[in-house]
């Protein structure tokens, strides 16, 4: 998956410092909850969720029309672990619909990138579960943005323990009949669905199955440190505008993810829906 580079995989401490104990959070969380009680329960709070901090600042501006103290914003860290302790912690504020957000990864050289998708069924690559969104807050969000002219595809999505680099990994992800890639959302869908909360995801696409991925982002398995790329951009000059080319691709996938979340989530927290 493209999406990965340049990212951090380790749990980012985004505005909130590590407790005495040395002990490491699950979520960081962008307000302060308590500003929660300051609205009358005539709304929807809604929380939204995304693995990086650069994903979850595709609904800073959705937050700020709604009111940040209805809109509760997490970010987890990658991967299934994080994704799964962040749920837990963030349902005990009892929200009234959870929202993933964040790039995704092609698993077909069909869907539209960068696009939003709406993923009907998630399914968990290590034990085959399956878990549907709510398709109350999907019908939601598709007449949003329809209504704005904002293309999107309905797809199934499936969640790995891994990041896929190579070709052969993606393949055997795309045998389960997934269109999309991800390493949070079935955590989260199940986590939701034990506590009655109603969940969907919104992801942007922003490569295909067959996109090539430079060898040495394959070998740093999404995890380069300065020198890697010093070193790698010395033996092969044509790497550094390969990289910048795979940062154009991530800046315009989160533009139109921001696009998307702009309009629909301002209408999620209101009694109706919008």
């Amino acid at each position: 998956m493209l999406f990965s580079l340049l990212s951090r995989t380790e749990a980012p401490d985004w505005e909130a410092a590590a407790p005495q104990d040395g002990k490491r959070h699950a979520i960081s969380i962008v307000h302060d909850a308590s500003t929660a009680l300051l609205w009358p329960k005539l709304t929807r709070m809604l929380t939204i969720t995304a693995a990086l901090p650069w994903e979850a600042k595709a609904a800073r501006a959705g937050q700020a029309i709604a009111g940040r103290g209805r809109v509760r914003i997490i970010t987890s860290g990658v991967g299934p672990q994080r994704a799964r302790e962040a749920a837990e912690e963030a349902l005990e504020e009892y929200p009234d619909c959870v929202i993933s957000i964040g790039v995704a990864g092609g698993l077909t050289n069909t869907l539209r990138r960068p696009s939003i998708t709406l993923p009907i069924t998630t399914i968990r690559q290590t034990d085959g579960a399956v878990f549907e969104a709510d398709d109350q807050l999907r019908k939601q969000a598709i007449r949003l943005l329809n209504k704005a002219d904002i293309y999107w595809q309905s797809v199934t999505s499936i969640t790995t323990p891994e990041i896929l680099f190579t070709k052969p990994e993606k393949r055997a992800a795309a045998d389960s009949g997934a269109e999309i890639v991800q390493m949070e959302d079935a955590e989260w869908a199940e986590v939701c669905a034990e506590a009655d909360v109603p969940f969907a995801s919104v992801r942007v696409v922003m490569d295909a199955l067959d996109d090539d991925i430079p060898n040495e982002v394959v070998q740093w398995r999404g995890k380069p440190s300065a020198l890697d790329i010093a070193v790698g951009a010395i033996r092969r000059p044509g790497l550094l505008p390969e990289l910048l080319s795979l940062g154009i691709q991530r800046e315009s996938a989160i533009r139109e993810l921001e696009r998307a979340m702009t309009l629909i989530i301002p209408a999620l927290v209101d009694e109706d829906g919008g």
